[in-house]
């Protein structure tokens, strides 16, 4: 498991992915701060209070302080404060990414817009079969 204490972590957008960041950092010792180019993105409301939050657009002094960038998949990496950022040569991973970081057994990653469930259900029986 990596150590993320010493970082300085922002996590871009918030809603249930977001929230479970916030969580996964917290639970490692590292109060993230959060910013939403929404100005009330839905789990405000379960964000703890003593994470800084910025709303309504992305916090570029923010951005070029952070060791540690996790990024919503619905912010394109081309907007022009994560380009800085990225030029600044701060990481910027997904969330999905971070979870293949930390994961230590197997994973089965099944995405895409349609088929899921029955993909799921044919793997499951795979494995149960093995």
């Amino acid at each position: 498991m990596t150590d993320y204490r010493g970082e300085q972590v922002v996590i871009i957008g918030l809603g249930y992915t977001g929230l479970s960041c916030v969580d996964f950092f917290r639970t490692r010792g590292v109060t993230p701060r959060v910013m939403d180019t929404r100005f009330t993105p839905p789990g405000l409301e379960k964000l703890p209070a003593d994470v800084p939050c910025h709303l309504g657009s992305l916090n570029e002094a923010w951005l070029l302080d952070a060791t540690l960038i996790i990024a919503s998949p619905g912010i394109p990496l081309s907007h022009p404060e994560l380009a800085a950022a990225r030029e600044a040569g701060i990481a910027i991973v997904g969330d999905i990414e971070l979870f293949a970081r930390e994961a230590s057994a197997p994973v089965v990653a099944i995405t895409g817009s349609n088929g899921k469930s029955t993909v799921t259900r044919m793997v499951g029986k795979m494995a149960a079969s093995a």
